[in-house]
């Protein structure tokens, strides 16, 4: 497991500017130009230590976790270089244009002078596109004991990719490949164990196919086991269709203890930019959490997690899988 946190930013407006601190990268700027999405991508970047003393590396990060990354060293003298590779899941990024930041954070010491902070910021950009839809293209899980959820694999070309097998990064999970029917999506069934430990956990379900153009297609899955008694959300997942004019929904989740005793939400946030919550933090028997599908996510259909944390126990969440239909125009 890596150390260091890198989270992945889309949407930014504008290029990374030139750095004139010593950690440097010769192409800050990575423009791939059109990508068909689904299929992981990838770059490196090389980064390069100009100046003097010693520099540390001390953070890699930004807002997404669509990406897996790879920094070959932390720690770099005068002259002495690292790579930094960033890989895309383009399966849950959106179609069209898109733009993905990341920051490195770095500290610097040379002998006689105080510590110096430093900030360089890269980018990957892309167009992309899709002839193979994964829909969901992303799982959520919030459940006390087993669940299921069947993905779909479309593949609109004359002809389409199969998924040949699939594996889980838990023991926890199980997935089942269904035999494609021509002119039909193939089904993929993601079954969670009643004997997953109660927590929180980002596990990764890995389709392999017989398209070398898609050799694999990687569906993140988001658990949260509740222990039995543990406070429940009902609707336990949101799912919004826009009627005609529409632009933005709302729905009401209501959070119940099994045991009757008050419940008070101490945050709650969504992973999609798109998604919009709100809450009371005050307790009672019943507390009311508005997740609203934006007129920002509404132009194709999505999915995102609504995580909502719980002043008591400490640490406790719930979550609550959002999808959405394309607003109809």
């Amino acid at each position: 497991m890596n150390t260091l946190i890198l989270v992945l930013a889309a949407g930014v407006a504008n290029p990374p500017s030139p750095v004139a601190g010593p950690l440097r990268c010769a192409t800050p700027s990575a423009a791939k130009g059109d990508v068909k999405g689904g299929p992981q991508l990838e770059h490196t970047f090389e980064l390069a230590h100009t100046g003097t003393g010693a520099l540390t590396i001390t953070k890699v990060e930004a807002s997404c976790g669509c990406l897996r990354r790879v920094l070959s060293a932390t720690a770099l003298q005068p002259g002495e270089k690292a790579q930094l590779t960033i890989d895309v899941n383009t399966l849950t990024q959106p179609d069209g244009p898109n733009r993905w930041q990341v920051s490195v954070g770095y500290r610097t010491e040379a002998p006689g002078a105080p510590p110096q902070a430093g900030e360089l910021l890269l980018e990957i950009t892309a167009t992309l596109s899709r002839d193979v839809v994964v829909s969901p293209p992303q799982v959520a899980f919030s459940t006390t004991g087993v669940a299921s959820q069947t993905v779909t694999v479309t593949d609109g070309r004359p002809k389409p990719l199969t998924v040949l097998k699939a594996g889980a990064s838990s023991a926890h999970l199980t997935v089942e490949v269904a035999q494609r029917a021509a002119g039909k999506p193939q089904e993929v069934v993601v079954r969670l164990a009643a004997d997953a430990p109660a927590g929180h956990t980002d596990e990764v379900v890995t389709l392999v196919t017989d398209d070398p153009a898609y050799p694999e297609l990687r569906v993140p899955v988001r658990v949260l086991k509740r222990a039995a008694g543990g406070v429940t959300a009902a609707p336990a997942s949101v799912g919004v269709r826009f009627a005609a004019g529409q632009n933005e929904v709302s729905t009401l989740v209501q959070l119940r203890a099994a045991d009757g005793k008050p419940v008070a939400v101490a945050g709650a946030e969504s992973d999609h930019p798109g998604v919009a919550v709100k809450f009371s933090p005050a307790p009672g028997p019943v507390a009311v959490v508005r997740v609203t599908v934006t007129e920002a996510a509404a132009a194709q259909a999505g999915t995102a997690t609504v995580r909502v944390r719980l002043a008591e126990p400490a640490g406790a969440e719930v979550a609550i899988p959002v999808g959405w239909s394309a607003a109809k125009k």
